[in-house]
């Protein structure tokens, strides 16, 4: 089975981005996550194939997406700091060390332009979420 994980607070602006892709999606089983950590790991129980979706901050230009398989390298975690109690980053590099990842893991990063707090997402983050929504969809 495959399962989005959509991660972020709804209150920073466009870290809502992965809740919003979570939404979004009708032809795939999605979960919202605001508190990331274990509940990360109770959501992907039981799942083949994890996609996790969450706003990045690199450096690169808002709406950049990317790719990351963190089976096979550990995410940046300074990319994924967090809002959350626990990150995306530190939660998989908890599980690995717990033997709790799935089979296959993709963590799809949103570069972020607006963290402060609000609830609407920029515009560029808005088209982002648009391609991962269309690519999530019909993969």
């Amino acid at each position: 089975m495959r399962i989005v994980i959509g991660v972020g607070n709804p209150f920073r602006s466009d870290d809502a981005a992965g809740l919003e892709v979570a939404r979004r999606l009708s032809n795939v089983t999605a979960y919202e996550s605001s508190l990331g950590g274990f509940e990360l790991m109770d959501l992907w129980q039981g799942a083949e194939e994890v996609v996790i979706v969450d706003a990045m901050h690199s450096k690169s230009a808002p709406g950049t997406i990317r790719v990351y398989n963190p089976l096979e390298q550990p995410l940046p975690a300074a990319t994924f700091a967090s809002s959350h109690a626990i990150g995306v980053a530190e939660t998989i590099e908890m599980a690995r060390r717990l033997d709790r990842l799935p089979a296959s893991l993709s963590v799809y990063g949103i570069e972020a332009e607006n963290l402060t707090s609000g609830t609407d997402v920029s515009p560029a983050v808005a088209a982002a979420v648009d391609r991962v929504v269309e690519e999530l969809d019909h993969a």
